[in-house]
């Protein structure tokens, strides 16, 4: 029984190895992420969207109260922690 869990465990990581997400992907509109800024803050909420200058998070009500939105350039993104990716249907054709 633990060699099963140990196998698939194996395969799930091969798979992930051959097929990465993409940043497309993985921050599109309707993601949830936790995001670290060059000055410290920590925001956590879903991407509503984004573009070349930066991303626009619908912030989660925090314990502050803090909600509604934030624009975050790009050059104040330090990390951007994302739970999971949905990755793309691969369609294989027949040859």
């Amino acid at each position: 029984m633990h060699r099963d869990t140990e196998t698939g465990a194996r395969a799930d990581a091969e798979d992930r190895r051959d097929h990465p997400p993409r940043v497309a992907d993985a921050l599109k509109s309707g993601v949830t992420v936790s995001i670290a800024t060059w000055s410290g803050r920590q925001l956590r909420g879903t991407v509503s969207d984004r573009d070349a200058t930066g991303l626009l998070l619908d912030l989660d009500d925090g314990a502050d109260g803090q909600g509604g939105y934030a624009f975050l350039p790009w050059s104040s993104v330090e990390q951007v922690d994302i739970p999971e990716v949905a990755h793309r249907p691969v369609k294989f054709l027949q040859g």
